[in-house]
């Protein structure tokens, strides 16, 4: 598997990080190329998804929710993938993973950006500072 095009799809749930998985399986799958489907949970995630009650964040829980519809796409396509869920401030977690695969393929902007903004802020500090290519999908 050393010489497969190892390809991290960043995904968050949003329609744009949805796109970034359909670029990518439509784009690619006739390759021999292995997908890692990346979610970040935070802090903010556990206060979003989980009661106020809850004794804990349901890390696992959120990551179902967040890419249950970007697995369906890989399996329809029957894409080989992972799915890896890693808590942490997105645009580092990103980074860090980014230094395992050949590719990067993630949404403009993710589920907490503004319509105006053309750029989300996670992408913005990944296209700064990454080392490998990454594909930005509107």
């Amino acid at each position: 598997m050393n010489d497969r095009l190892k390809v991290l799809i960043c995904i968050d749930g949003s329609e744009n990080s949805l796109r970034a998985v359909e670029f990518a399986r439509d784009m690619l799958i006739s390759t021999d190329a292995y997908f890692s489907l990346l979610v970040v949970v935070t802090p903010l995630d556990c206060d979003y998804f989980m009661e106020k009650t809850a004794p804990v964040c349901d890390v696992d829980g959120i990551s179902k929710a967040k890419s249950r519809a970007a697995v369906c796409l890989m399996e329809e396509a029957g894409a080989q993938y992972c799915l890896m869920t890693l808590t942490g401030v997105p645009a580092e977690v990103i980074l860090k993973q980014s230094a395992r695969h050949s590719l990067v393929i993630m949404g403009r902007k993710g589920s907490a950006a503004s319509p105006k903004v053309t750029l989300g802020g996670v992408a913005g500090q990944v296209s700064q500072n990454i080392n490998v290519p990454l594909v930005l999908v509107p």
